[in-house]
This record gives structure tokens, sequence and C-alpha cells, in this order.
């Protein structure tokens, strides 16, 4: 896991817009989930282990990746569990990703859509 955020990452935050993916899966777990975008992007979650861990019905988590150009980009991971839907309801909620370029972002959301298509079982 990065130890600290490269400073033109930090950038990238403040100038550039994000693209928005809603999260459609049928995955029930949080965690599961995570862990699913996690292996499917190959991006590195900055936010500590600790932080992730427990259970409260949501989860905000942040995500990094940097592409084989040396392209940076970000996604932050807002989930939620709604109990009121019972205990087989799917996870909802949105990736947002921040990238330099556009087309780095919509690769990344291109590949985090197709993903949570797939069953995790």
């Amino acid at each position: 896991m990065p130890s600290e955020m490269p400073k033109m990452l930090i950038k990238v935050i403040a100038i550039f817009p994000f693209l928005k993916v809603t999260v459609n899966t049928n995955i029930i777990d949080l965690n599961e989930y995570l862990q699913h975008i996690l292996k499917s992007t190959n991006m590195k979650c900055l936010t500590p282990e600790k932080a992730l861990s427990g259970y409260c019905g949501f989860m905000a988590a942040n995500l990094y990746a940097r592409s084989i150009f040396g392209e940076d980009a970000l996604a932050n991971v807002s989930i939620e569990k709604p109990i009121h839907l019972g205990p087989e309801a799917p996870v909802t909620g949105h990736i947002r990703i921040r990238a330099k370029s556009q087309g780095m972002a919509l690769s990344l959301g291109d590949k985090i859509n197709l993903s949570q298509k797939k069953t995790s079982l």
C-alpha cells in the first residue's frame, strides 16, 4: 500500500473533473464488493484496513492506480447496504474516478462497469 499520495495526484484531485460510476452489482457484502473492485482493476486501497473493519451499513474508501504510461488515477468508493431492503439486498452506491487524462478515467470506468456485472461467487 502506498505510504503517501504522490504530489501530482493531489493536483489531479484539485483540478480535474471526475467520472461517476453507479454501483450495479449482485454482491451483497460491502467488503466483498471492495475486494472485487480492487482485484478487477488492480488498484491499491489508500484507506487503512482498520478504517474498513467492522460493519455499519456503509463504507467509503480511496483507491489509487498508476498506468504503465505513468498516469495516475484516484477512485473514491462510496457504498452502502440498504437495510430497508433486507439482508439479501445488493450493495448500492457510486464510484468517482479522477485522472489527468479523460481516457484513463473512461478506461477505468469501463473496467469497473464490466467487472461489477459478474458474480463474486
